[in-house]
């Protein structure tokens, strides 16, 4: 792909903006593809990583967490509940908190992605819930892509090393791949001002993965393992500052079977898929009195589902998608109690469904111009049915300059989390069963210009508008948060982005983002100003770079006040055919050391959360 011009790197097919495969200049949205060079060229370590280097997204962590926000939206305390994270098509969006999880407790290694296709915008039409603010596809590479033994070896600073492996088979109308991998990082001291002290030795984390994946035919079947644990350095929801104990365990694991075949009478195709899915949360909190003990916050959901979905070339000019799917979370659980000596705080277990149908339509009006028209309904067991519609239009007014006009809809229900989470004491919360669906209404209007067969700029500006968002407040009579339907935000922007590609096999990507956002709370952690810049080159040989600079602006923090904006420069030398076998990256996060800090929520004493400096990496591979 490295050698491809721009211009057929423009014309690749995507999938997730509609479910079946169409040119990203003819998709009802301004998909983004990040590829398996892009991984390697910037020597991403995570999926935040990766997505933050997008245009309009932007990321916080709290040293538990990676966070992700779009076009300004992203409040303190939120989880990843309005973005719909996927592998290969497969919703992983667990049923407690409906989070992507987009740090190191996502549970694929980068290695095994072969793009990820970011769809932004409401994409409800499509794919039902937590569509809010976009779609993030993960597509993983095939066997053929990884034939053979592979392993690497990886280090850094702050006690960083992992290793992985991988095996991939292939046969007439067969394939097989495995792959595992381990890693752990002892984390630094962190000096916390509000404590006036450092936290020692409790920034740690460790994660095993696995991946399977065998197909034969149209039939194929795919297991995934993630389990991530990591270390709490801030004292968060009133524990003691540097007491060893306080940790957060996320494992997830999900099986699919799928099938996949052509429809020869209409030029379609048929997929399908089963899934089951297992994920468990386990939160270790050390108490105040007795000064010490350990309260245990122990989240367990159990969730299968299907899915089918028939694409039809039904003319020249005429192409349809009709699908439904369904999702059973028969075994939810949620439960609160101190360890030693035993006190139950919580124990609450829950069961729900949901179910969508949706069709989606593309039409050749005339020569150029596309209409692009779906809509879906979803029933959810705890707000009921509700409609959402996509219309697009895209056209191309001459060659090489393309317009498009969207409006669409979303909607998120409320989670089990916010609906029946539970601990009426102080310091706890009061559920909320009686929750709605929050809703946005999105227009944007795009224009492309394909400057050259290596370049293209692409113009967006976007009007957002959200209403009954699921805010976290202070009870007005026991003075305890709890969740209500009581947001209302506005958000409106531009966005202009310039990509190039450069005969050496060198790619440029640059963008700036300005956005506003008003409504209460909304306007906190919201950036007024994001730029990225994206640059690889070969250099000599085997070798290679990239850099990579990302600027956000000051964003406003709970209680007043607010962070200040900050610039970052990563970069990465890697090679390509370094040896017969062996390729070595070598690469540094942060490489003038800036400090900055990431706004926190109210679970936090202090403020906003310093994030890393300057931290240098290895990573060796090798391929037999």
């Amino acid at each position: 792909m490295t050698t491809l011009p721009l211009e057929q790197l423009m014309s690749m097919e995507v999938y997730s903006a509609s479910r079946f495969n169409q040119k990203a200049s003819q998709a009802p949205s301004n998909v983004t593809i990040l590829t398996s060079d892009d991984i390697r060229a910037y020597g991403w370590r995570t999926l935040a990583d990766a997505l933050r280097s997008i245009r309009g997204l932007y990321t916080s962590n709290d040293r538990s967490y990676s966070y992700l926000g779009a076009r300004g939206f992203l409040r303190p305390g939120d989880l990843n509940t309005r973005f719909l994270l996927q592998i290969d098509g497969t919703r992983l969006n667990d049923p407690v908190f409906d989070q992507a999880q987009v740090g190191a407790e996502f549970p694929l290694d980068l290695d095994l992605v072969e793009r990820i296709e970011f769809v932004p915008g409401p994409g409800s039409s499509v794919y039902g819930a937590n569509a809010f603010f976009g779609v993030i596809n993960v597509i993983t590479r095939r066997a053929p892509d990884l034939e053979g033994t592979r392993a690497a070896l990886e280090g850094g600073q702050a006690g960083t090393r992992g290793a992985s492996a991988s095996y991939g088979w292939r046969g007439r109308d067969a394939e097989l791949l495995l792959a595992a991998s381990r890693g752990l990082s002892s984390g630094r001291d962190l000096y916390i001002p509000e404590f006036d002290g450092s936290a020692q030795g409790l920034d740690w984390e460790r994660f095993t993965r696995f991946y399977a994946r065998g197909q034969a035919g149209a039939w194929s079947l795919a297991l995934i393992h993630g389990a991530r644990t990591k270390g709490m350095p801030t004292a968060s929801y009133g524990q003691p500052f540097n007491v060893p104990g306080a940790q957060t365990l996320d494992r997830l694991q999900l099986v699919e079977a799928g099938y996949h075949n052509t429809v020869l009478p209409l030029s379609g195709e048929v997929t399908g898929r089963l899934y089951h899915g297992d994920y468990k949360y386990q939160g270790r909190f050390v108490n105040q009195v007795p000064f010490g003990s350990i309260n245990l916050d122990h989240t367990r959901a159990r969730w299968w589902g299907a899915d089918v979905s028939l694409y039809l070339q039904v003319a020249p000019a005429h192409k349809l998608v009709v699908g439904a799917d369904y999702q059973y979370n028969h075994d939810v659980v949620q439960q609160n109690f101190d360890i030693d000596p035993y006190a139950s705080y919580l124990d609450d277990r829950s069961s729900g469904k949901r179910i969508g149908v949706y069709v989606q339509d593309e039409i050749t009006l005339a020569q150029g111009i596309l209409l692009n028209a779906g809509v879906r309904y979803d029933r959810e067991s705890s707000t009921g049915g509700v409609f959402n519609p996509r219309l697009a239009l895209i056209a191309e007014l001459v060659p090489g300059t393309t317009i498009k006009a969207i409006y669409g809809s979303a909607f998120r229900a409320p989670n089990s989390y916010e609906l029946f989470y539970g601990i009426d004491t102080q310091g706890g919360q009061l559920a909320n069963p009686d929750l709605g669906r929050e809703r946005i209404r999105s227009h944007e209007f795009s224009l492309v210009r394909q400057l050259n067969a290596n370049a293209r700029a692409t113009l967006t500006a976007y009007a957002n508008q959200a209403s009954s968002l699921i805010t976290e407040v202070e009870d007005e009579e026991l003075g305890v948060p709890i969740f209500r339907n009581f947001g209302k935000a506005r958000a409106r922007g531009l966005e202009a982005e310039y990509e190039r590609s450069f005969r050496n096999g060198g790619r440029l990507r640059a963008s700036v983002a300005r956005q506003k956002v008003s409504g209460g709370d909304a306007e906190l952690n919201s950036p007024r100003w994001l730029a990225k810049l994206n640059l690889s080159s070969r250099l000599s040989g085997a070798w290679h770079t990239g850099v990579e600079l990302q600027y956000v602006s000051a964003r406003r923090l709970i209680g007043g006040g607010e962070t200040g904006g900050f610039t970052l420069a990563n970069l990465n030398f890697y090679s390509i055919g370094l040896t017969r076998h062996l390729d070595l990256a070598l690469g540094v996060q942060n490489l003038f050391d800036h400090r900055y800090a990431d706004p926190a929520s109210l679970g936090f004493l202090q403020r906003s959360i310093e994030q890393d400096g300057r931290r240098a990496y290895f990573k060796l591979k090798a391929a037999y």
